[in-house]
């Protein structure tokens, strides 16, 4: 794990030192509300479908950061209350979750967490005044300056970097990619493409497979065909497979094990996969990722913040029965940040008074995932990686870090 310091900025801002700076601050330049008001803070999450390990820890998050809120904003006037819905990962369901809340009068949703999502519900985000705060969208193509959708997360061109980093690192040379058609994996196979090629190595054309894809022998055939392709020129350690998908890629890896030549190469993967718990329960998919390493990149968490991430992470994990990544851990500082935005008026707020106070408030927050400082994007300003994969723990498997990334200096750690 790495620090990502703000530079010309001391850690004393922790939770209650900007929450009391923001509360002592309390402009109310959009008088309309009473002395009393309760604050929904929405929450867009896959509970039940692909990336549920994700979507539960998220809407744990999400209820404990309203809950502590809710204790730090005692005696405000404000009470703070979650609005959690289920999007299953389906763009579609999240745009119908999104207009619901808006009538419900949300003006704030954390989500959802695919860039295919974010890309489904932009246009009407932009049209009937609602802030999103994303935790886990990569696509630079949504790396949009003007709007009301921030993420808490960096853009994939950062671990684009991180991803080329690590396989060129490792003496890969020849990288065959295979990814989910969807726009977050999109980007993020783009970016690393770009960032594999200019350090000198060389990227075949690669297979892209349906967002619906259950089946992957197809996939696997093509694959193949290109790995091989790749193995008559170059020797197995200089050949990497990188895989950019979501829970199914434990379906895409039993589908694999099938064509022992594919075990033969390194595989690394992207955030979508990092620590699920999905591909864990598929021993043929452990087995295969224990054998081609996996290694694969997700935000990392800052060092410096452990004292704040430690005991939410904690308290994350005994509500949703799982551990939280630090995806999940930025679903807890998004809705911190929210409440903190809210707080700096005693009265109702509109939505664009509500994002220039988010961003601000951002600018100067330490939280579990250290400084949350944004761009003109509205995307995470600085960021950090962390490479986890599937390793024996004990009698059975878990993920373990095995590598990290620091984005500012370009150093690899092991």
């Amino acid at each position: 794990m790495h620090s990502a310091r703000l530079p010309g900025l001391r850690r004393a801002c922790g939770f209650a030192a900007v929450a009391l700076g923001l509360l002592a601050t309390g402009a109310c330049d959009d008088s309309t509300g009473s002395d009393r008001r309760e604050v929904p803070i929405g929450g867009i999450f896959s509970l039940t479908g692909n990336w549920s390990s994700l979507g539960v820890t998220s809407k744990a998050a999400l209820e404990l950061a309203v809950q502590d809120a809710n204790a730090q904003a005692a005696g405000s006037g404000i009470t703070f209350v979650a609005d959690v819905h289920d999007t299953k990962l389906d763009p579609a369901l999240a745009l119908s979750a999104v207009q619901a809340m808006r009538a419900e009068g949300v003006q704030l949703i954390v989500g959802p967490q695919s860039s295919a999502e974010l890309a489904a519900i932009k246009s009407y985000v932009d049209g009937n005044n609602l802030l999103i705060v994303s935790q886990s969208s990569t696509a630079g193509s949504l790396a949009i300056a003007g709007d009301h959708i921030f993420r808490f997360t960096a853009a994939d061109s950062l671990e684009g970097v991180a991803s080329a980093a690590l396989m060129y690192g490792d003496g890969v040379r020849a990288m065959i990619p295979v990814w989910r058609a969807d726009a977050g994996n999109q980007g993020l196979h783009t970016a690393t493409r770009r960032g594999f090629t200019a350090r000198g190595g060389t990227v075949s054309t690669g297979v892209e497979y349906a967002a619906s894809t259950t089946a992957f022998a197809a996939t696997i055939a093509a694959l193949g065909t290109q790995v091989r392709a790749a193995l008559a020129t170059r020797p197995a350690s200089q050949v990497g497979v990188y895989a950019a998908g979501f829970d199914e890629i434990a379906d895409l890896f039993a589908a694999a094990a099938a064509d022992p030549v594919l075990a033969t190469v390194r595989w690394y993967g992207a955030d979508g996969i990092a620590q699920s718990g999905a591909l864990l329960t598929r021993p043929a998919a452990v087995a295969f990722a224990e054998t081609v390493g996996f290694p694969s990149a997700l935000f990392g968490l800052d060092l410096s913040a452990r004292t704040n991430w430690e005991p939410v992470a904690a308290r994350i994990q005994q509500r949703a029965g799982a551990v939280p990544d630090a995806f999940a851990l930025a679903v807890y500082d998004a809705a911190r940040v929210a409440a903190l935005a809210y707080l700096t008026s005693r009265e109702n707020v509109g939505v664009d008074s509500l994002a220039v106070r988010y961003a601000q408030v951002a600018g100067s927050y330490h939280g579990t995932t250290g400084w949350a400082a944004l761009n003109a994007a509205g995307d995470r300003a600085y960021a950090d990686f962390d490479f986890w994969a599937i390793r024996p723990s004990g009698s059975t498997h878990a993920w373990t870090r095995v590598a990290g990334y620091e984005t500012r200096s370009g150093m690899l750690s092991r």
